[in-house]
């Protein structure tokens, strides 16, 4: 486990047990031994705040981003434990889905490797010896081996497509830049994903304070105030902006294009019966649920689908490059 995180875990369970700061500080550093926790003890004896010092520490953004809203709850083990209990499940999340991608990837990675030997290996040998063969390429050797040729570049070319993409909504996103969210919006298969990141961080936000009881026009409005380095803060501005203005929270979800349109369905229940609180965790669950279905189903074609295209890529070497071979040999 990330050393971290180890501290983290050991920081609050210790706080629970009824330990003040500076004892668990000087606990944690008895058991881990880093440097860092010199440094939060430091910072404390200057009379920083141990918020302040947490959120500005070498801890993962994620759990940053949430402390900072959580810490409003004035109770310090249950700000961290809250906020590294959904740390942990985004990170777990994220390992199933990299274990679930790494087999395609592999795959993708093996053809993409092959063509490469293949126009730097075995096509220059093949053509010296269909030079010194005298063979004369037909016109369906001649299309195989310009496919060879671009097979790389078309490979190379969509990966930094992809990269590109990924990059620059991640960048987007961590630095609200609305005109870069909005272009991706515009793109269906994009404007799923988005819509279901925004829907998931606004529901674990707006839940922790509908069980306080509050009204949902205040909660946006409280949330807007305090997610200014959050990139929820691009949903919550407009929202906020446009209740302010005078519309009904039921209008502005009506089309609303930042939030998921099953959450928007399940969040109008919610709104119109406010003790419903267990049906914004039912969205959570199902939109977990939901996600895991949809890469399932994508996996299921996608890996055949490469199986199907390797077995190409070997058929049409073998009819462009050893049949011709053989005919040769067979005449000689």
């Amino acid at each position: 486990m990330n050393k971290m995180i180890l501290f983290l875990d050991n920081f609050y369970t210790l706080l629970q047990s009824g330990y003040s700061v500076e004892e668990t500080l000087g606990l944690c550093q008895l058991i881990l031994k880093t440097s860092f926790i010199h440094d939060m003890e430091d910072r404390l004896k200057n009379g920083d705040n141990i918020y302040q010092i947490l959120i500005q520490g070498p801890f993962p953004r994620v759990f940053k981003e949430y402390l900072a809203f959580y810490k409003n709850k004035n109770c310090l083990s249950e700000a961290i434990e809250k906020s590294l209990k959904i740390y942990k499940m985004q990170e777990e999340y994220k390992e199933k889905l990299k274990s679930q991608l790494t087999y395609p990837i592999i795959l993708l990675l093996f053809l993409f490797l092959f063509s490469i030997f293949i126009v730097i290996i075995l096509l220059p040998n093949v053509y010296a010896l269909f030079d010194s063969f005298q063979i004369k390429k037909s016109l369906f050797i001649e299309i195989m081996f310009s496919i060879f040729h671009f097979f790389p570049i078309i490979f190379i070319g969509l990966s930094l497509c992809v990269f590109v993409m990924i990059f620059q909504l991640i960048n987007g996103l961590r630095h609200k830049r609305f005109k870069t969210i909005e272009f991706y919006l515009r793109m269906n298969g994009m404007k799923i994903v988005l819509q279901k990141y925004f829907s998931l961080k606004f529901v674990m936000y707006y839940h922790e304070l509908a069980l306080e009881d509050i009204d949902s026009a205040h909660i946006i409005q409280i949330l807007n105030e305090q997610m200014n380095e959050s990139d929820i803060k691009i949903v919550l501005y407009e929202l906020n902006n446009r209740i302010l203005e005078g519309e009904s929270i039921e209008g502005v979800l009506d089309d609303f294009e930042y939030l998921d349109p099953l959450f928007l369905t399940f969040f109008k229940m919610y709104i119109q019966n406010p003790t419903q609180q267990h049906s914004l965790q039912q969205y959570i669950d199902l939109t977990y649920q939901q996600l895991d279905q949809w890469i399932t189903q994508f996996l299921k074609y996608m890996i055949p689908l490469i199986y199907g295209f390797v077995a190409l890529f070997v058929i049409s070497i073998y009819i462009s490059i050893i049949i011709p071979m053989m005919n040769v040999i067979s005449d000689i």
